[in-house]
């Protein structure tokens, strides 16, 4: 079946990007914005992709866009062209936007004439002279290295773009929350089904299994029906390797990645991400294995933070606040374990996992708005657990954390409603029993 791009979501985003790039700080001082996409294998997310699948609903590789003030550019193949084509209509302006110009890539030049009329609309746009981009997306084939060449001679002052699109792109249309829901049922099949299932074989046949084990099984169960069904496979994927740690070699961070090091039966944090479409979705949660009446304590606390927090997400609130809100709860109850908490509670998601400029730290006064989906999560790392006669169980980490959307005027939604009280992730040993 032939690819189509939603005409509809295509303008409408569009004219979006044009009515921000006016009033935002940032975005307003650019003349043009240009964005190129090349091929490599190694890039799972990047700006640019994600830029690409929000307009067209899908990659297009080694492709130049161009947004000028009169103007839009797209340099691409033949058959990428002939796609392009559909929103190619004459009558862009009919939409809010600027007319659209199509340029087929020439290898019998090296699109160097290409390039130069690329160069010429931006020096036409505005002033001329900024001109916004990815500064952290990289390509390096040919194609990419030849444009920035050309565009790297004509001598524009370069602005990195990367926070203010991520802001534009954050907040979700109906079809697009409804894919994240579809990814964060996903999400939860792997964990519920799969991965919590497996360690509690685990632990019940008192089995040695690492962690990489546990990890390298859910890349398989997400394509397995007996997991996941009622959706096409070949539109799921992990957004990253699922981390599985315990005992007291813990990271609570999603670049780490799962060790050799066999399941300790003391804590053991799971962190689990889906991908449908391209949305990402994602979930943590910890088993805790005879756990001590402290531990059970400061679990509950976490989950009474993570509580407040979604309490708190809503349309119009600084994400600083969010994150203070569950500094002061802890703070107010167990005052010591402030110095634990992680450092920020979560992120912006949607094409791309995490969107790093937009945190729930207590330094981003970014305001969380209607439609965006966060993955919240909280942890405490390095508890010390006395009561532990193993010495993996001496030092544990607790993580918590779920999918949610943002409403304008009540709690978050939560889009990963597994459960999470500590009689649902406790497991004691001698009757090896855990609340389902």
């Amino acid at each position: 079946m032939a690819l189509q791009i939603d005409k509809e979501a295509f303008f409408r985003r569009m004219k979006r990007l044009y009515s921000f790039w006016k009033s935002n700080e940032t975005l307003s001082r650019c003349d043009a914005i240009v964005v190129g996409v090349g091929v490599d294998e190694d890039v799972v997310y990047s700006k640019s992709t994600a830029l690409q699948t929000w307009l067209f609903g899908y990659e297009l590789t080694d492709t130049v866009m161009v947004f000028c003030e009169n103007k839009i550019l797209f340099l691409a193949s033949k058959k990428k062209v002939d796609f392009l084509k559909e929103v190619n209509t004459g009558k862009e302006n009919d939409h809010g936007i600027p007319s659209i110009k199509l340029l087929m890539r020439d290898k019998t030049d090296k699109d160097e004439a290409n390039f130069q009329t690329i160069i010429q609309e931006l020096q036409d746009s505005s002033s001329g002279k900024r001109v916004g981009e990815f500064s952290k997306d990289t390509y390096s084939n040919e194609f990419i290295k030849l444009w920035r060449s050309v565009y790297s001679k004509a001598g524009f002052d370069r602005v990195d773009v990367t926070a203010p699109m991520a802001y534009l792109m954050a907040p979700k249309e109906e079809p697009e929350v409804n894919i994240v829901k579809r990814a964060s049922q996903v999400t939860c099949d792997i964990f519920q089904k799969y991965l919590k299932q497996q360690i509690m074989d685990v632990i019940d046949a008192d089995k040695k299994v690492k962690h990489s084990r546990l990890s390298d099984g859910c890349e398989d169960a997400i394509q397995n029906k007996k997991y996941v069904s009622g959706i096409d496979p070949s539109l799921v994927d992990m957004c990253y390797p699922a981390i599985i740690q315990s005992g007291k070699n813990h990271s609570l961070k999603f670049s780490t990645v799962s060790d050799k090091n066999t399941l300790s039966f003391s804590s053991i944090v799971c962190m689990v991400g889906a991908r449908y479409k391209s949305y990402c979705s994602n979930i943590v949660r910890t088993l805790l294995v005879d756990p001590s009446q402290a531990m059970q304590s400061n679990y509950e606390l976490l989950v009474k933070a993570e509580e407040i927090m979604i309490d708190k997400l809503r349309d119009g609130t600084r994400l600083s606040d969010v994150y203070n809100s569950a500094v002061e709860v802890v703070k107010s109850e167990k005052e010591n374990l402030v110095e634990k908490l992680t450092k920020n509670a979560g992120f912006a998601m949607g094409i791309e996992f995490r969107e790093a400029t937009i945190l729930i730290s207590a330094k981003n006064n970014l305001e969380a708005k209607k439609g965006m989906v966060f993955n919240i999560n909280i942890g405490f790392s390095d508890l010390p657990n006395n009561d532990s006669k193993d010495a993996e169980g001496k030092a544990l980490a607790l993580f918590v954390g779920d999918t949610v959307l943002v409403n304008e005027d009540a709690p978050a939604t939560v889009l990963t409603s597994l459960k999470k009280r500590i009689k649902h992730i406790r497991i004691f040993l001698k009757v090896m029993s855990i609340a389902q």
